[in-house]
């Protein structure tokens, strides 16, 4: 999911949960309604200064804005345990093949 949208997701998830209607959360953020149904649907980025903002107003961290990190072994966990499904005879030259394809594969698709 682009960050933009799940961002927008929360935002729209915190306001709910906190029973604010989108006209009320633009008048806490000084901005128009219009603004906070453009973050809510990710049309619209929202900064650095509205995301602390946000934070006060929902009593949230601002990590709670966005998708949960897997750690590095986490991932490599998870990469390896698909890749030996693939066969299993995999050498560990393959293995380490795959998952150089793999993050390849990733970053191109991020346009990296």
């Amino acid at each position: 999911m682009e960050l933009n949208k799940f961002v927008g997701n929360k935002i729209r998830q915190f306001r709910e949960n906190s029973r604010m209607s989108q006209g009320a959360l633009a008048t806490e953020l000084e901005t128009t309604r219009q603004t906070v149904s453009r973050y809510e649907n990710g049309e619209r980025k929202v900064s650095q200064d509205v995301l602390y903002q946000l934070a006060g107003i929902f009593n949230q961290p601002i990590d709670a804005f966005f998708p949960p990190r897997s750690s590095a072994n986490e991932k490599n966990e998870h990469l390896l345990t698909i890749a030996a499904h693939l066969d299993d005879d995999v050498t560990e030259e393959e293995m380490r093949d795959i998952l150089a394809y793999i993050d390849m594969k990733k970053r191109l698709h991020r346009g990296e």
